[in-house]
């Protein structure tokens, strides 16, 4: 059996190096928004909708069925390649002949792929990719093995960056596929490097199953009575941060100050992210590698984190109440949780259900008696028709774990 894992370590680039990072990354933005531009042009033709803004909000209004017609319209990667070699001819685009073609290609593999979630309703239509936004300067070096190479604290890239040094914190195993280079918010860039690894058919070595309910007072609970609190990281640093973003709301946009203030807003984010990793590798770990079933809600996060504030037509109600409990649901990662528990599970041989998590507070797991009447305050449960008692979020991890195993006796 073989596995996917990616390592992932900070690099120390050169001052000619950065600028060199810096010069790559444009480039892939610059072919990712001309190759979008070339597919709003051609939607704009097929929907007669002429207003960009317009135009988006009804691509992502459309029904399933009016999306997979549309998609058909658009090109592939494939043909984008083939644009792209035109392009690099015009006067005002020659300087990407000297960028990394493979890198080039990848994004407009990326554009492609993004209008195929847009196609399955997963996502909204592409957006154009902005140089003030870390995330979207990235490149990816694919053939590893190939253009890239590991030496003495060093990663070879190609297109001119030669040996760039990293902070080796973990040793690679497995044989490298390709590698990602990507740009924080602070400014610094990382490396992540994807690599196939063997195992010989996983088996895991615990026995027990286990439910988990997610909350935000307590970020997992599990049907065991094991209690995960999470840690709360953007709760530490929201005085702070607000304290700092008056701050910088009072300085001149684009002088020195700014920037410098910018950066160290971005640098509190980064805190909190930083602890909340941390806190999400350690505890999916310690729970995939005592269990043999995890079973989870199936959580809509990205629903359950809607923003009520509505239209100018049609004002939305409790805007702030929901402001804030969006911030907790997001706060608590339990998408990221979901995804590191799924792959360990598979990791280790061990089986990862998502069930319904409908009513899952509401129902007795004694006598399977559902009602309102049964979690009357946010801790306890107490059944009206048996009179079973029990933490509230226990009780939801028993059902929880109660349906997954149904589910696996429906399908074995």
């Amino acid at each position: 059996m073989k596995i996917l894992k990616a390592f992932k370590y900070k690099l120390e680039p050169t001052s000619s190096q950065i600028v060199l990072l810096y010069r790559m990354a444009g480039c892939g933005r610059v072919v990712f928004n001309d190759s979008l531009e070339f597919m709003l042009n051609i939607l704009k033709n097929e929907t007669g909708i002429s207003d960009k803004k317009e135009l988006y909000n009804h691509l992502n209004d459309l029904p399933p069925k009016d999306r997979i017609a549309l998609i058909k319209k658009l090109p592939t990667a494939f043909s984008l390649n083939k644009h792209l070699t035109q392009w690099k001819k015009k006067e005002d685009r020659t300087w990407l002949g000297e960028a990394y073609t493979d890198n080039l290609q990848q994004r407009q593999k990326d554009l492609s792929g993004s209008a195929s979630e847009w196609c399955k309703g997963k996502r909204g239509f592409p957006v154009f990719r902005q140089r003030k936004l870390a995330h979207h300067s990235t490149m990816r070096f694919v053939n590893f093995t190939k253009y890239c190479g590991i030496e003495n604290r060093h990663i070879k890239l190609p297109n001119k960056l030669g040996l760039v040094k990293y902070r080796n914190s973990q040793p690679i195993s497995g044989k490298p596929k390709h590698a990602t280079v990507s740009l924080n918010a602070c400014g610094e860039w990382h490396i992540s490097i994807m690599c196939e690894i063997e195992s010989s058919n996983p088996q895991s070595t615990a026995t027990t199953a286990v439910g988990i309910d997610m909350g935000i007072a307590k970020n997992m609970t599990l049907s065991n009575g094991l209690v995960f609190s999470g840690v709360h990281s953007f709760k530490r640093i929201m005085d702070n941060l607000a304290k700092e973003q008056r701050k910088f709301a009072r300085m001149v946009k684009g002088s020195a100050n700014w920037e410098k203030q910018k950066l160290k807003i971005a640098r509190l984010h980064q805190k909190a992210a930083n602890i909340r990793r941390d806190y999400q590798q350690k505890s999916t770990t310690i729970i995939s590698n005592n269990h043999a079933m995890i079973v989870v809600e199936d959580l809509k996060v990205a629903n359950m984190s809607k923003s009520a504030k509505g239209s100018s037509e049609q004002h939305g109600k409790n805007v702030k109440q929901k402001s804030g409990l969006n911030r907790a649901i997001l706060n608590q990662g339990w998408g990221e949780l979901r995804r590191q528990l799924k792959y360990k599970m598979e990791w280790q041989g061990g089986i990862f259900l998502a069930v319904s998590p409908h009513h899952t507070s509401q129902t007795c797991p004694a006598c399977l008696h559902k009602d309102k009447a049964n979690r009357t305050i946010q801790a306890s449960f107490v059944c009206v028709e048996c009179g079973f008692t029990e933490n509230a979020d226990i009780v939801g991890a028993i059902n929880v774990l109660n349906r997954g195993l149904a589910t696996l006796a429906k399908t074995s």
